[in-house]
């Protein structure tokens, strides 16, 4: 019976990836409004209104497959937070990956902020939530006790710091890559703008 009700609950999750991945890319395709329910379930080979058993709106589409993202991103995270890097290198690899979690999405998660500001039809909790914040003061603060960081500045500038390189590279319009222009704040945050001087000079 248990495993009955495992292989109903299986094919429930593979028809539900399946909807969300057709509609993302019609949506993707074609735009959000211009995409019917009708076109999403005839592509998946199902009846319009099974639609509803899964999904609630187009937009709640956009949130389950933004949370799967996040899900994978956050999941990477903790494990870097449990790794034995130090406190520096691990805020310096989550970086990278919810970087590249946002460079490699920057379609869905267009489409899911033009939704999200449409208070009648998207739930306003963002679904990452403050997951990632908690992370990032977790380590900040396991690097303070470890006199890696400095104590003298709260654990909330310095975190806020790193989420400003985030924020402010996904807005930017400069002619770098996504990546690179994350890498440069990223070095400059640590290094700072001042040229060292050539100790062997």
């Amino acid at each position: 019976m248990l495993q009955e009700i495992s292989k109903r609950e299986l094919k429930k999750l593979q028809t539900r990836k399946t909807i969300s991945e057709i509609a993302l890319k019609l949506f993707i395709d074609k735009g959000l409004n211009e995409t019917t329910v009708a076109e999403i379930m005839e592509r998946a080979a199902l009846g319009t209104g099974t639609f509803y058993n899964y999904f609630e709106s187009k937009e709640a589409i956009l949130k389950y497959c933004l949370s799967e993202k996040i899900d994978q991103a956050e999941q990477t995270c903790a494990d870097i937070q449990a790794s034995a890097l130090n406190s520096m290198e691990k805020l310096s690899q989550i970086l990278q990956v919810i970087g590249k979690t946002h460079h490699q999405n920057r379609q869905l998660i267009s489409l899911y902020m033009k939704s999200y500001r449409n208070v009648d039809k998207v739930d306003k909790e963002p679904p990452h939530g403050s997951r990632f914040e908690e992370i990032l003061s977790g380590i900040i603060l396991e690097g303070q006790e470890k006199n890696e960081f400095r104590k003298d500045i709260p654990l909330e500038v310095i975190n806020e710091m790193f989420s400003s390189i985030l924020m402010s590279t996904m807005s930017s319009n400069l002619k770098l890559s996504f990546m690179d222009n994350l890498n440069y704040k990223h070095s400059l945050l640590l290094e700072g703008v001042v040229k060292k001087k050539d100790s062997s000079a």
